[in-house]
């Protein structure tokens, strides 16, 4: 049962180290940095606060789930 722990582990591991960063990382340097300048939009009224609570609520799905599409509804 341990080499199954430790296999398990080791599987995490290397799904981890080989985890590509997402585009919004990549452009943003992380989600929360997006989110924010998003707000920033949001409080000087270049973007509608409805719309945008929408995407970013999927945005983080997909960024959770590693790229994966979530349905919203």
């Amino acid at each position: 049962m341990a080499s199954v722990r430790a296999m398990a582990a080791r599987v995490r591991r290397l799904e981890r180290e080989a985890a590509p960063a997402s585009p919004i990382v990549l452009a943003y340097g992380s989600f929360d940095a997006f989110t924010a300048e998003v707000q920033a939009d949001i409080d000087a009224g270049k973007l509608d606060n409805r719309d945008m609570a929408v995407v970013v609520t999927a945005l983080r799905g997909w960024e959770i789930n590693g790229g994966v599409a979530v349905c919203i509804g």
